[in-house]
């Protein structure tokens, strides 16, 4: 960490632009947001941007465009829901919009994330992100096992209301 030699104070580690960047772009906004604990949002933000410094340090690449690839590529499309039909219950597949997509993919980040053997958020973070991009991730099973089961159920969309 850096000490600023005028007033001997460390200094931050997140500038004012990517405070800025953090807080205007909704991917990096809304994962802030889903880090976030008892209302500490700056230490969520210090958490994402250390994870993305750490992703620059070690890929060499631009951490946003892979955090937005790795949130990509586990984005489910389609859920089931559960709705009665007579006396049964079955799985009625159906879309989601981009944000319940976003919100999706990121729960299923934090939670495998918390599952790794790093003793820091921000390692456990990059960690995860980067087994995402490069193919080695548990959520990639997830993502598609939860396809099959949409297309399982695609014959239940219209025997039911609407949502």
């Amino acid at each position: 960490m850096e000490v600023n030699p005028l007033s001997g104070l460390p200094s931050p580690l997140i500038s004012a632009s990517d405070r800025q960047r953090l807080r205007n772009d909704p991917l990096l906004s809304q994962l802030v947001n889903m880090i976030m604990r008892d209302g500490k949002k700056m230490r969520a933000e210090r958490f994402v941007q250390t994870a993305l410094l750490d992703i620059r340090e070690h890929t060499n690449a631009d951490p946003y465009r892979l955090l937005s690839d790795a949130v990509d590529l586990v984005t489910p499309i389609m859920d089931t829901r559960s709705a009665r039909q007579g006396s049964k219950v079955i799985q009625v597949p159906r879309a989601l919009n981009l944000r319940q997509r976003r919100r999706r993919a990121i729960v299923w980040i934090l939670e495998t994330a918390a599952r790794r053997n790093e003793r820091q958020v921000h390692l456990r973070l990059s960690g995860e992100l980067q087994a995402i991009v490069n193919g080695t991730s548990t959520i990639l099973e997830k993502k598609l096992q939860l396809h099959k089961s949409v297309l399982a159920n695609r014959s239940n969309i219209r025997t039911t209301k609407r949502f």
